[in-house]
């Protein structure tokens, strides 16, 4: 049985997208499930669909514009309650974009072999959840899951109560879909594997500030989900080791131009193009470990 896991990290999960384009241009989609966080999350469902032109216009060309990111209202995020003054618009992104202009092909999306699942954080227990996109309303689910704090002021209401970014729970719960009984994960990051995961920074705890707030325990949550994203590799690693092996990770050499949030269309297609040639050079190895015959570490 075999897994694909996507990280997210913002407009860097453009590398996720690049190695997916890839993916699909080559014909390696045979996976039995797939599980995606964060930015990642709409990435998944547009490869689920076979959207492979739709998933590269929008991360070319609708992720740069000030309707999404919203520079002007950095100064009064962490003060305002209000989602018509998000850094992000995630309304404009969900609504907008890939409901009216992008929309998916949800006929697709069930009809594949593959099922999906995308992670949201309920609060305020910060509890971790994997969504199947046929639980609701897929547009409801993504917004939910791009919900980052500070970022997008509220949380969204959905499954009987309220949810943010699933990785603000846990960055790559690679284990929580093993324990299903996959044997195998292919997994893209979004950042070097050898990455380190560093305290929030001053801008970023500013940003949160209003969930700290509110919920003076989200501060040490969001800690151990780095702890647990820096135990994840760990554990790759082991899986790696194994033989046959149990994993195979694709991931950037150097971090990504495009980090959490930009507007610089030259840095996201930069990012975009890492992964597509990332998955080429891997391609042997892909093809190998997706037949069961061995793999290696991008």
């Amino acid at each position: 049985m075999l897994l694909l896991v996507l990280e997210g990290g913002g407009m860097r999960a453009g590398f996720v997208a690049g190695a997916l384009m890839a993916l699909m241009d080559k014909r390696l989609t045979c996976f039995d499930a797939a599980l995606a966080v964060s930015a990642s999350v709409p990435t998944l469902a547009y490869f689920a669909a076979g959207q492979r032109e739709d998933m590269e216009e929008v991360w070319r060309n609708e992720l740069n514009t000030p309707k999404l990111v919203c520079y002007r209202n950095i100064p009064t995020a962490p003060f305002s309650a209000s989602v018509k003054r998000p850094i992000l618009d995630i309304d404009y992104l969900v609504y907008e974009v890939f409901r009216q202009r992008f929309p998916l092909n949800l006929d697709a999306v069930f009809a594949n072999r593959m099922s999906c699942h995308f992670a949201a954080a309920r609060v305020p227990e910060c509890d971790l959840r994997l969504f199947d996109p046929r639980a609701g309303d897929i547009y409801t689910l993504f917004k939910a899951c791009l919900a980052v704090p500070g970022c997008y002021p509220d949380a969204v209401p959905m499954d009987m109560g309220h949810y943010v970014d699933g990785g603000m729970a846990h960055p790559l719960p690679v284990r929580a879909m093993l324990r299903q009984g996959f044997d195998r994960a292919l997994v893209i990051l979004s950042k070097p594997f050898d990455s380190v995961c560093y305290p929030n920074n001053l801008l970023e705890r500013a940003l949160f500030w209003r969930y700290f707030r509110k919920y003076d325990w989200m501060t040490a949550k969001i800690c151990e989900a780095g702890r647990a994203y820096t135990e994840e590799l760990s554990f790759l690693r082991a899986l790696i080791a194994q033989d046959p092996h149990g994993a195979l990770v694709i991931s950037p050499k150097t971090m990504p131009p495009a980090r959490f949030i930009t507007r610089d269309r030259n840095k996201i297609n930069r990012t975009i193009d890492m992964g597509y040639r990332a998955v080429e050079a891997l391609e042997a190895p892909i093809r190998r470990f997706m037949t069961g015959h061995g793999t290696m570490r991008g």
